[in-house]
């Protein structure tokens, strides 16, 4: 749209994206599913509850090991295409739409967990207290929770905010467009929350799309704060998907969490 003769681009939110369109944009993440598979066999014994469990690509880990597997997510699109995707486990499988900040399933799951950088979008204390207290309510004393995030970058935080760098590339199966996206941010660090403008460009149609999102910088003495402060003992921090200790050169945070 133009205002006083400048042209304004449409921004669009992250979260109103199609499944199928963020299935087909983060195909290569593939690098967490070993751990999961591990996890799976070490941890679980029976049942499995993923928060923020988008469009299902998590929990064909655990259904192909055999466990009753229940998925929580907030956009109802995604949960439709959760349970399409998933149909052919039957029984073994439910996916409900619902808050991680505040769920009621009025069940206990043996291994509760929030994958790939889902944790980021609780942009306060108080909505990770919520969900961590949710959390403590669908937990026996032998459930172990886990978390997966990075751990935040300066040199991601505080780039020029009218610079663009390139994030990922993918092909849509509609249009077979081979499309990539740069971003730009903008950091708050008294809020700690980053805003991430994503630009959506084809080689001859720019911008075609820009979406918007928030997320919040969470640094591991933070979160070590919270998780205890929630009443969790820490297990574990991991510092990759090859349950290697937590360092200062981690790029991972990953905490396996049971009640105190």
């Amino acid at each position: 749209k133009r205002n006083a003769g400048i042209i304004e681009l449409m921004v669009d939110s992250y979260y109103d994206l199609p499944p199928k369109t963020y299935d087909e944009m983060f195909w290569w993440k593939k690098d967490d599913i070993e751990f999961w598979d591990i996890l799976s066999h070490e941890m679980v014994s029976n049942s499995v509850l993923e928060l923020a469990c988008g469009t299902g690509r998590l929990a064909q880990v655990f259904l192909r090991n055999g466990a009753h597997y229940t998925g929580l997510e907030i956009i109802p699109d995604f949960v439709s295409a959760s349970i399409k995707k998933l149909n052919k486990y039957g029984q073994n499988v439910s996916i409900i739409e619902g808050d991680m900040c505040n769920f009621s399933l009025d069940k206990k799951f043996d291994f509760i967990f929030i994958g790939f950088n889902s944790f980021l979008h609780l942009l306060n204390d108080r909505d990770a207290m919520d969900c961590f207290h949710s959390v403590q309510k669908h937990m026996h004393k032998n459930s172990h929770f886990i978390l997966d995030m990075y751990i935040p970058n300066p040199l991601f935080l505080y780039r020029p905010i009218d610079s663009r760098f390139h994030v990922l590339e993918y092909t849509d199966s509609i249009s077979h467009n081979h499309i990539f996206v740069e971003e730009n941010n903008q950091y708050d660090p008294e809020t700690e929350i980053n805003k991430i403008t994503w630009y959506f460009s084809t080689a001859k149609n720019k911008d075609f799309d820009i979406r918007q999102f928030f997320v919040r910088m969470y640094y591991p003495s933070k979160m070590n704060q919270i998780l205890i402060d929630s009443g969790f003992t820490i297990c574990h921090q991991w510092g990759d998907y090859y349950q290697t200790s937590m360092t200062v050169d981690s790029k991972l945070q990953i905490y396996d969490a049971v009640l105190q």
